[in-house]
């Protein structure tokens, strides 16, 4: 007769998982995280690039606002700053805490939040207040121009690009970029960051992912990287004010 120890115990054996049941428990996971984890990196990537555009509209508004009051003399970048040039409005322009960036603090809530693009990935080195590097280039070609400086001089503004990301160095006179040297796709992407809001590593090409674009006008409008590849491939350029 069997004892009381060899008797099975029923609630132990209805509770237990058997093999079977586990690999398919196993599996339903890993399909779940399959699901759940690209689409919560969608969701940040959309958030970003939300907060980017909202970066950027505020820099626009306030390109206006300073140019306002300025008789239309829009501010300028790094580019004159640094080698002293006098500006449209007669000053003498020596100091890097003449271009845009603090230029148009006092035309902003809280500049220091607006010139980082949250899904920079230099965003830690960028955010270091004594250093006031941007993720937001603006087109030298407009601002540092004698002849397009002034907003009123301004042609086409709907299709004129006004700013991009970043792609340069965290750098106090990174500040703008050189749009006239963007004669091909590697001379573009070494300045302008075209797939800042991608899921996934970055391709080599930088045709996966998009950017945000600032326009004359004040719109921003984010372009796919083969949207904007194709356009430098057709000979249009956006970011050339006679062009």
């Amino acid at each position: 007769m069997c004892g009381p120890d060899s008797v099975p115990d029923a609630r132990r054996v209805a509770g237990a998982f058997t093999l079977v049941e586990l690999l398919t428990v196993i599996g339903v996971l890993a399909i779940l995280a399959c699901l759940v984890v690209p689409a919560i990196s969608s969701g940040a990537m959309a958030a970003n690039r939300a907060k980017c555009a909202s970066n950027l509209r505020q820099i626009g508004q306030a390109i206006l606002l300073y140019a306002g009051d300025h008789d239309g003399v829009l501010p300028v970048t790094s580019h004159s700053t640094g080698d002293s040039r006098v500006k449209l409005n007669g000053k003498w322009l020596n100091s890097i805490e003449y271009s845009w960036v603090y230029l148009l603090a006092d035309y902003l809530d809280n500049v220091d939040k607006v010139r980082v693009c949250p899904a920079d990935e230099a965003i830690r080195q960028r955010q270091i207040l004594q250093m006031k590097a941007t993720s937001y280039l603006l087109n030298d070609e407009v601002f540092d121009s004698e002849v397009y400086g002034r907003f009123q001089n301004l042609p086409h503004p709907s299709r004129l690009m006004l700013a991009f990301i970043s792609n340069r160095p965290v750098s106090r006179t990174w500040d703008h970029a050189h749009c006239a040297d963007w004669t091909a796709w590697p001379a573009l992407t070494t300045d302008v960051a075209v797939d800042r809001h991608r899921t996934g590593e970055r391709a080599g090409s930088r045709l996966k992912g998009s950017a945000n674009y600032l326009f004359a006008d004040g719109h921003v409008q984010n372009m796919q990287a083969t949207e904007v590849k194709a356009i430098l491939d057709r000979g249009e350029n956006p970011w050339l004010p006679g062009g």
